[in-house]
């Protein structure tokens, strides 16, 4: 599935998603965006309606997905398109290096590639 597949669908979204918003908004021609800032709000609409919403590779072990999916009627569908990708960087002082390139490692060998 790419965001063009998705033209024209209401999605639940989390309100702050950070750059995530800019992302679906600027990708996913005539969606419109149901925007929640209360995630028990979220998950109580999730699964009890039809609207699809968005998570990351990261949140997908998040309690809060968890139960939102929890009806056992949906199914995550991955959105592979090259737009669909940030990039993270860490920054440290030269005089932290041996204390925190260690650490940024193996944040990279457990990182979800998904």
């Amino acid at each position: 599935m790419t965001f063009d597949d998705l033209a024209g669908i209401s999605f639940l979204v989390v309100q702050d998603t950070g750059p995530w918003q800019a992302i679906v908004e600027n990708n996913i021609p005539d969606a419109a965006f149901l925007y929640q800032a209360d995630l028990d709000a979220m998950s109580e609409i999730s699964r009890n309606s039809k609207f699809p919403y968005f998570f990351s590779n990261l949140s997908l072990v998040s309690s809060a997905t968890i139960e939102r999916s929890d009806d056992g009627g949906r199914v995550a569908v991955p959105i592979d398109d090259p737009r669909n990708r940030l990039e993270f960087y860490g920054s440290y002082l030269k005089s932290n290096r041996k204390l925190v390139q260690p650490l940024l490692k193996e944040i990279n060998k457990i990182w979800p590639q998904n």
